[in-house]
């Protein structure tokens, strides 16, 4: 097509995402529920950072002084060491809230469909206030007591309407609480991640990771993996919002040099994709694509020689591998070479941060071979405890 043609025939869109309102009894409805609330918690989903609703949101949290929690794809709506997160506190507080305000996140699969342990539901239910646009979304596996159906920059707007300065704080006994659990968590997560051992596990490479973003918060973080997506969600800290793209929802792997490839076409900036082995396996040939169009991509692949452990054996007795296993040592870095990019092996924390230092500065194409104690990994999710025999057993 004619490239005059095509331009003349594009129509700019009119208002593509129009405010929705929310009621004024839903709102009155939500504020009365959290003032009654002793335990009170937000926790942001990844609609929350699609909102762009930033400092709105931000606001809310600051003004009502109630604790937050994001979901991996919210992380950076506020810094990761913001006073006010709860992250290092997951289970604690999503077991002991009593209200929770639930922001563009859904209880679904990832936070055990509002049920169960996750939310001690032994000792009661929990009292939610969910902001979505969509109607749908609310009583879709627990009750909703105040549901706020709008865009979550109206809803938010008009929640902060309705904090004055005679809103209450939470108790003192809530926050300290909070904090208690949080400083004794960090405390151990980050004498973990001071160990020096040889080989690496994933907590000394994801350390060294973490320390290179807290440097350059505007570089776009891809995850994806086992083990990988896992910690990394944990110990890897975000400063600014929209800035960690992962699995998401559906945990599907494969997404990782797609979304690397997008975020530095559309963004400019440097992007680090931290990758598993597997995970790496599903599209690594993309490869090709960042380094012929010569993205600033660094891919970092966690290479423990298989799925969880490199160290499992087939149960069959024969020859062949055991299915979660993977060509020892294999040289991904090689890969990247063969289509003029730069690849490094690393195996220590030293090393990778080195190899990622110089690859955010110089913006080539980089993959580094960061090579993980086979034997460090963990079984994702617990997934064997769900096949039947072995549920049986546990019977």
């Amino acid at each position: 097509m004619d490239a005059v043609a095509g331009r003349n025939s594009l129509v700019e869109v009119i208002d593509p995402a129009p405010r929705q309102i929310p009621a004024p009894d839903a709102v009155k409805r939500a504020l009365d529920v959290l003032k009654g609330a002793k335990r009170p918690l937000i926790l942001l989903g990844k609609g929350a950072a699609y909102a762009q609703a930033d400092a709105d949101i931000r606001t809310l949290i600051e003004k009502s002084g109630i604790p937050y929690l994001p979901m991996s794809m919210a992380k950076g709506l506020l810094p990761d060491t913001h006073m006010q997160s709860a992250a290092a506190a997951r289970s604690y507080v999503l077991a002991e809230a009593d209200v929770v305000v639930l922001v563009g996140a859904r209880l679904n699969w990832l936070l055990s469909h509002g049920k169960g342990k996750t939310w001690a539901q032994d000792k009661g239910a929990k009292q939610f206030i969910q902001i979505d646009i969509s109607p749908t979304e609310i009583d879709s596996n627990v009750p909703i007591a105040a549901p706020l159906i709008g865009d979550i920059g109206s809803c938010v707007s008009a929640l902060l309407a309705g904090i004055d300065s005679r809103w209450s704080k939470p108790p003192a006994e809530w926050t300290a609480a909070i904090a208690e659990r949080k400083d004794k968590n960090l405390s151990k997560m980050a004498a973990t991640l001071a160990q020096d051992v040889s080989p690496m596990n994933f907590h000394g490479a994801l350390g060294a990771i973490r320390d290179v973003v807290k440097a350059r918060p505007d570089a776009i973080v891809v995850n994806e993996g086992a083990n990988t997506l896992d910690f990394a969600r944990s110990i890897v800290d975000m400063y600014e919002p929209r800035k960690r793209l992962d699995c998401g929802t559906w945990g599907i792997m494969g997404i990782g040099m797609g979304f690397a490839i997008a975020a530095a076409v559309t963004t400019n900036k440097p992007v680090i994709a931290i990758e598993g082995d597997s995970a790496f396996g599903f599209s690594g040939m993309e490869v090709e694509t960042i380094c012929r169009y010569q993205l600033p991509v660094c891919v970092v692949i966690f290479n423990n020689n298989g799925i969880y452990k490199g160290t499992d054996v087939n149960p069959t007795g024969t020859k062949d591998p055991a299915p979660t296993v993977f060509v020892k040592n294999s040289r991904y870095e090689l890969l990247m070479e063969a289509f003029g990019g730069k690849g490094v092996v690393a195996t220590t924390p030293q090393e990778l941060t080195h190899a990622l230092q110089e690859a955010i500065a110089t913006g080539k194409p980089t993959l580094i071979n960061a090579v993980i104690d086979e034997t460090a990994g963990t079984e994702s999710g617990r997934i064997t405890s769900l096949n039947p025999q072995k549920a049986a057993i546990n019977k």
